[in-house]
């Protein structure tokens, strides 16, 4: 898989260094910060205007790849825009590449059955995962999320749940995938989360205000809803996002209805995930790997590199069936085969690139869902029994 992601990168690599990545967001609204236009953060003109700038020869773009992110993360990317694109791209991928190789110095203390593993088998396992090499391909910001969410399992394991919410909180540039993990975690009792969550996210409200002002916080929600209802002229596609919002546009072919059904969907998901990370059996590798896969299935806005929060609960899950003494039932061979699916990086190269349907990967996401939901259980009837 990582030689295969290897001939992809060098194939599509000078269009990488012009600028047709969704890096492009991130670097315009740096730019657009350290030149002092934050108020104007989420006018299209004006980030197609700065990017044109450093990236004129994108043929395809005929007006801005939006910006769709919270205004204080653009503060993260502003040390960047001092630097020329191609570079900066460079410098933000190796800082993934580091986020992703400090992943089993953090996690071997807690994942005593792979501590036999050097670090680079490691980091061969994440490179060979479809969702993490699309991140980097696209310049995102998903191996940032994946890497806070470590922080806060380690925290939570260790009962620090102060420090996990602060974590977690510094993840709202993506809220949709923080707010429904942060729900699950408070149904499980862990108040104290609260505690670390609100002030560091009151801190980013404020810092959001200082760069677009009152009236850009209230324009860009509409903003958002509005890229989400034109579907931004194409660059926001349901049919590639694997949620529950991708298989029913698929499923349904796009009818009216989709967004009902959807919403229907994730209050049916969120409460059967709540109902089974309630289980006082069963092991918190467990309920947090199910909580985050539930998270990522029911968020309205997922595409494919927003998959990469799933490596956590793989290497979890990894850990988990190396401490078995073999593979048994239902629920151990549908995850089996639901992590196999999402590492075969041939069948999401063309899901996406040939006929924009990675949504169809949604149902790899649920069958894991499915196959976590199944361990648990089976793990609640062995303590029964026990007893």
């Amino acid at each position: 898989m990582v030689m295969i992601h290897a001939i992809v990168f060098w194939s599509v690599r000078e269009y990488v260094w012009k600028g047709y990545s969704d890096f492009t967001i991130y670097y315009c609204a740096g730019t657009m910060v350290r030149q002092g236009l934050g108020h104007q953060l989420y006018d299209n003109m004006t980030q197609f205007k700065v990017q044109r700038e450093f990236a004129p020869e994108v043929a395809i773009r005929l007006d801005a790849l939006p910006y769709n992110h919270p205004p204080f993360e653009a503060v993260l990317f502003a040390p960047f825009a001092y630097v020329s694109y191609p570079f900066a791209f460079a410098l933000w991928a190796l800082l993934n590449l580091a986020m992703l190789i400090s992943l089993p110095f953090m996690l071997q203390p807690e994942l005593h059955h792979l501590q036999s593993y050097p670090w680079p088998f490691w980091l061969l396992a994440t490179l060979g995962f479809f969702p993490i090499f699309f991140a980097l391909l696209q310049g995102q910001d998903a191996i940032l999320l994946l890497f806070l969410y470590t922080l806060a399992f380690l925290c939570l394991k260790r009962n620090r749940d102060l420090f996990a919410g602060g974590w977690l909180a510094l993840g709202l540039f993506k809220p949709h995938l923080i707010l429904p993990f942060l729900f699950f975690l408070l149904v499980q009792g862990r108040r104290k989360i609260l505690y670390g969550f609100l002030p560091i996210a009151a801190v980013l409200a404020f810092v959001s205000i200082a760069i677009v002002g009152r009236e850009g916080m209230l324009q860009y929600p509409r903003y958002v809803v509005q890229l989400e209802d034109t579907m931004a002229r194409g660059a926001i596609m349901p049919s590639d996002m694997p949620n529950l919002r991708g298989i029913l546009y698929v499923l349904l072919h796009g009818d009216s209805y989709v967004g009902a059904v959807a919403l229907a969907s994730s209050v049916a998901v969120v409460l059967f995930a709540a109902w089974r990370s309630r289980a006082a059996t069963s092991p918190f590798d467990l309920k947090f790997s199910l909580s985050a896969v539930a998270t990522v299935l029911v968020s309205y806005h997922a595409l494919g590199y927003d998959l990469s929060l799933i490596m956590l609960p793989i290497l979890l899950l990894a850990n988990e069936f190396l401490g078995k003494d073999k593979v048994r039932g239902w629920s151990d061979f549908l995850t089996i085969a639901a992590i196999a699916a999402l590492f075969f990086s041939p069948l999401q190269l063309v899901l996406l690139m040939r006929s924009n349907r990675l949504a169809l990967m949604g149902w790899a996401v649920l069958s894991l869902l499915c196959g976590i939901a199944g361990q648990m259980s089976l793990r609640s009837r062995q303590a029964g029994a026990a007893v």
